[in-house]
């Protein structure tokens, strides 16, 4: 049973570059100090042993984790892309380019992209986390909590104390 991939979270390689790929220059879109913090949580989130940079064996851990199946020449390709210094990982600085490449100039996109996210964590499509959807998203993720973790978290985010997470519960949290 194949998984359909996500085309944002794996570039077409119908065509195989001999050198890397240089990312596009027309790019320069500025984010801010809120959008910054984010990206460092989501960054962190991939850096799975904490070494400041997502290797290509984490790249590959998380998006199998999302439910792609990337090739080896996929990752590859992705990592080649923002890779401005040649050390084959992604620092943070490159990780910035990534997500710069992703919302374009505008940022636009940013809803639907966290839309997606949390349609991730909602995997039985309705509409709101639960206390389960959290444990499973987490556990793909590597991040190792406790039940009680678990349960703190929903808390924190419930605002309307209905045991789940809603997408605007869920937009709220991304956003502080």
């Amino acid at each position: 049973m194949g998984r359909t991939r996500n085309p944002s979270l794996v570039p077409n390689t119908a065509a195989k570059p001999s050198r890397p790929p240089s990312p596009p220059t027309l790019i320069t879109r500025e984010f801010s100090e809120e959008e910054i913090a984010e990206f460092k949580e989501a960054f962190a989130m991939f850096d799975l042993d904490g070494g400041g940079t997502i290797e290509f064996k984490e790249l590959r851990h998380v998006l199998e984790g999302l439910g792609d199946q990337p090739t080896d020449e996929e990752i590859q390709e992705m990592i080649m892309l923002v890779d401005e210094n040649g050390d084959g990982e992604v620092d943070f600085d490159e990780f910035l380019t990534l997500m710069r490449l992703r919302l374009g100039e505008s940022g636009d996109d940013a809803e639907q992209n966290l839309r997606d996210v949390f349609n991730l964590f909602d995997a039985d499509g309705s509409g709101f986390i639960d206390h389960q959807e959290m444990r499973v998203m987490m556990k793909k993720l590597a991040q190792d909590l406790t039940e009680e973790e678990i349960s703190q978290i929903i808390e924190c985010v419930d605002k309307d104390d209905d045991g789940e997470i809603s997408f605007e519960e869920f937009k709220s949290l991304i956003a502080e």
